[in-house]
């Protein structure tokens, strides 16, 4: 990774303890602007402890959490989504089931909790074509008119992402973006994360490696709650202690 692109997230030693159980020990990672960062691990190797950690969800025992250069170690999940925009999707799809998937969509694009503000504020041509670059992103422009919760599994899935990338986010996270997809279905997420590259910076968690090798440029490796590895998938591929540890079960 050249150190000449510019760090948008950078942790440093960052540890976290529950109960006298080590959940991170002493993590120091470096994400780049516009970078695609895949993490992956075994299960309990602290993906999702680090995921809680920079969007202020869990709190760290030390270390410390720099985003575009500011300290937001300890701050609000609340505070880090307004003030410093980076969005997260869970694992499992959160969308309004009540409402259509255009919406959804238009809701986040204003950051609306409610139809009426939402339906009142969206008839701007420029929001109306942001509503529409996103849905054709997402492959669900032509199911805009569908209820949410008329969509398949993949299809909810590709909603989130739509409605985490319509706050325009600096930083997207994606837990498993791919869990319990289709293999087609898996295909299409993996194409529409790599064309958010560059405009967006994004971190993605997944344990699928056909899924890995088909979006991955640069990759850490956690392991325990620890940093076993990074480089690019090729290094990491043909690294001993990651193949020991991980790639031999999959």
């Amino acid at each position: 990774m050249e150190e000449s692109r510019k760090v948008l997230l950078e942790t440093q030693h960052l540890s976290v303890e529950f109960n006298g159980f080590q959940a991170l020990t002493d993590v120091s990672i470096k994400i780049y602007s516009g970078e695609l960062r895949v993490i992956i691990g075994p299960n309990g190797a602290g993906k999702t402890t680090f995921m809680d950690l920079v969007t202020g969800k869990t709190a760290p025992t030390s270390g410390k959490i720099f985003f575009e250069g500011h300290n937001i170690t300890g701050k609000s999940t609340a505070e880090i989504t307004r003030n410093y925009r980076i969005g997260r999707k869970f694992q499992g799809p959160n969308v309004f089931d009540n409402m259509t998937v255009e919406e959804n969509i238009q809701i986040a694009v204003e950051g609306y909790n409610s139809l009426f503000q939402c339906v009142f504020f969206h008839r701007t041509e420029k929001f109306r074509q942001r509503v529409e670059e996103i849905l054709k992103l997402i492959d669900l422009y032509e199911y805009r008119h569908f209820m949410a919760s008329d969509l398949s599994h993949g299809q909810r899935q590709w909603l989130e992402i739509g409605m985490v990338v319509a706050q325009n986010p600096k930083l997207i996270i994606l837990d498993e973006p791919t869990a319990g997809m289709t293999a087609d279905e898996t295909y299409k997420t993996g194409e529409m994360i790599k064309k958010l590259k560059g405009d967006h910076t994004l971190i993605v968690v997944e344990h699928d490696m056909d899924f890995v090798r088909q979006v991955a440029e640069y990759v850490t490796v956690l392991n325990y709650g620890r940093l076993l590895a990074e480089g690019t998938l090729e290094e990491v591929q043909n690294n001993k202690d990651v193949v020991a540890v991980y790639l031999k079960e999959d």
